[in-house]
């Protein structure tokens, strides 16, 4: 194997290997599943909720149920391991295709390689697996058809079937639109051939995305959710990205490192690159959720800037390395493929709380879940903290809950009646008997929410480390 084959190798494999061993947060991903198993086991789209004891009945817009049948369908076919598996061949072709994207610019092998893994480094927190995953694996597919456009115009009509697709499976659907009419911009600046064939596309995406069971409605849910006060005052994710955080960190650091490497230059950069690396800054500082696209828009712009003068001269022959060295490389490769097959959870111990390999579930407590699971009857109401909910939702799914992932389905009244709870607001205890609450599972980072309990006569009938479960007094 050639040097330049183990770089396109590792590219792909390193962040790969990476979603490998990572766990699978549960926060977004669970209630997908169960809603994707409700699908799919011919329960329609759902339409109102009926999971929850504090919005049941409120309208829901699950616009991401094309990516909820994909996920239930992971998980029905290889359980687990199969979402594992599927989330790290996401994480491959997202970074295939930023590599294969620095080749499509001119970049050698090796920078085309360190360019995808600089972007993996970026954008890691952001690779859980849940819908907007699978739109990132879109998003980067229609940046390589966007980058290839010059030289395969007719391959640019590709972009409104993905799209079309893309708006049944995450909101973040408009960036298709959006890159198509940067790149309008760059072709009308160039003077390109067909400079107006990414406008036309572009329309035509944009009506292709009002193809899904909400209509053109759909355009509304993604542009409200980014701007409803109640998700971005209460959810750290869709906050404004700051430098307290290693997210953070990373999304200025390397604009920094970007804006350095324009100024050193000592040519212009055309204002079409500069705008999209801008569209694309904006985006990831606007929220913390927006740190994901801003390492593959970014790459899609500035690839072609860090061409330098050292490009392979066609004339000589591709330098294959010696046998020895080609061996070695082979050996690479094939330890990082063991390697991948060791981690998978199929070798893994079932933790009897989850039912799951140990390892593989994020935010989840097994003990609380299996006290949950022995302890309550179908029908009882459970005062939950909100990033358990999900999970609570898929595992037990005949326990209605108070609140879970699904941020804009909940009204502020609701918002601040389970906030009041929390922080012990008077008339806390008078809302769990409203509510009528038969269990209160308190994390352990809140001692003062299980003192109150216990205070006003709930029983503690389970502890552990990451929390109680507390049963209500009789009445």
């Amino acid at each position: 194997m050639t040097l330049p084959r183990l770089w396109a190798f590792l590219a792909i494999a390193l962040p790969t290997l990476a979603a490998l061993i990572a766990n699978l947060p549960s926060v977004d991903l669970t209630y997908h599943l169960r809603a994707g198993a409700g699908i799919l086991g011919g329960g329609g789209i759902p339409t109102s909720d009926t999971w929850t004891f504090t919005a049941f009945g409120a309208p829901w817009v699950d616009q991401q149920w094309g990516a909820q049948v994909i996920l239930a369908a992971a998980y029905q076919l290889g359980s687990w391991t199969g979402l594992v598996v599927f989330r790290a061949a996401l994480t491959g072709v997202i970074f295939g295709c930023l590599y294969l994207i620095g080749r499509r610019r001119g970049l050698i092998a090796r920078d085309a390689a360190l360019l995808s893994l600089a972007a993996f480094l970026v954008s890691a927190v952001a690779l859980g697996l849940r819908p907007q995953l699978l739109g990132m694996a879109l998003f980067a597919v229609v940046l390589v058809l966007v980058t290839d456009r010059r030289a395969h115009p007719n391959r640019l009509w590709i972009v409104p079937l993905i799209v079309l697709a893309w708006a049944n499976i995450h909101g973040s659907f408009f960036l298709g639109v959006a890159v198509l009419g940067l790149a309008w911009l760059e072709d009308v600046h160039d003077r390109a051939p067909r400079r107006h064939l990414a406008l036309v596309v572009a329309v035509v995406s944009a009506a292709a995305a009002c193809v899904t069971p909400f209509g053109p409605s759909v355009w509304g849910y993604a542009i409200g959710l980014s701007s409803n006060s109640l998700v971005t005052e209460r959810i750290t994710e869709w906050q404004p990205t700051s430098l307290h955080d290693l997210p953070g960190l990373f999304f200025f650091g390397s604009a920094m490192a970007i804006v350095a490497l324009i100024a050193r230059r000592g040519t212009t950069t055309a204002w079409p690159t500069l705008a999209w690396l801008a569209f694309f800054f904006v985006v990831g500082a606007w929220a913390v959720r927006g740190v994901a696209w801003w390492p593959l828009g970014a790459v899609a712009a500035i690839a072609g800037v860090l061409v330098t003068s050292r490009v392979p001269d066609p004339s000589k022959p591709a330098r294959l390395g010696t046998p020895t060295m080609r061996r070695l490389n082979v050996i690479v490769v094939a330890a990082v493929i063991l390697v991948g097959v060791a981690l998978l959870p199929v070798w893994r111990p079932i933790d009897p709380g989850l039912d799951a390999p140990k390892g593989v579930v994020g935010t989840a407590p097994p003990g609380i879940t299996g006290a949950l699971r022995e302890l309550a009857q179908p029908g009882d109401r459970v005062f939950n903290p909100q990033p358990w909910g999900s999970w609570f939702e898929f595992e037990l799914p005949d326990l209605p809950l108070a609140i879970d992932s699904r941020i804009e389905l909940f009204p502020a009244s609701v918002w601040d009646a389970y906030q009041g709870v929390v922080d012990g607001v008077d008339g806390w205890q008078a809302q769990l008997d409203a509510w009528d609450v038969a269990f209160a599972v308190s994390p352990a980072s809140k001692p003062d929410l299980t003192n109150r309990l216990t205070a006003a006569g709930w029983q503690v009938v389970y502890s552990d480390a990451d929390g109680s479960v507390l049963a209500a007094p009789a009445r």
